[in-house]
């Protein structure tokens, strides 16, 4: 084989391999473009249309009015209070691996001490914890 054949096949060869990993880039690269494309969220269009109109922000809280208050105080037939506060503390039962803890500081203020010439002193909290402990305090559809 002579240097000319050989220099010929060795440049077709490069050229062949080049131009293959061109094609696998830009078919790559396409690839990526859809998938990008497909990820988007959804247009805001498709949502569901208040009833209230394309304006609103407050949904069905444009069913509350004094009227409406005084129409639905109208229905209680009983009075009874209901405690509404929810103790949450350290011995609250929780889902793993939700917990609950706090911590009760009193900065500068260790063994009796107090800060300034007016004895002032305070605490400071660090609550750590889940809202989604006990019952859910998140959202009222939740059992």
């Amino acid at each position: 084989m002579t240097t000319a054949m050989t220099t010929t096949m060795r440049t077709t060869t490069t050229t062949t391999i080049t131009s293959a990993n061109r094609t696998r880039s830009l078919t790559l690269a396409a690839a990526l473009l859809l998938l990008a494309g497909a990820a988007q969220p959804q247009a805001y269009d498709s949502c569901h249309r208040s009833k209230y109109g394309a304006n609103d922000q407050v949904g069905a809280a444009n069913n509350l009015s004094p009227a409406r208050t005084l129409e639905a105080a109208k229905l209680v037939k009983r009075g009874k209070a209901m405690r509404m506060g929810i103790e949450t503390n350290s011995r609250t039962p929780a889902f793993a691996p939700r917990s609950f803890s706090l911590t009760v500081l009193t900065p500068g203020q260790e063994y009796g001490k107090s800060l300034g010439e007016t004895k002032t002193n305070y605490n400071d909290d660090i609550i750590m914890g889940w809202v989604g402990i006990g019952t859910q305090l998140d959202g009222l559809g939740h059992i």
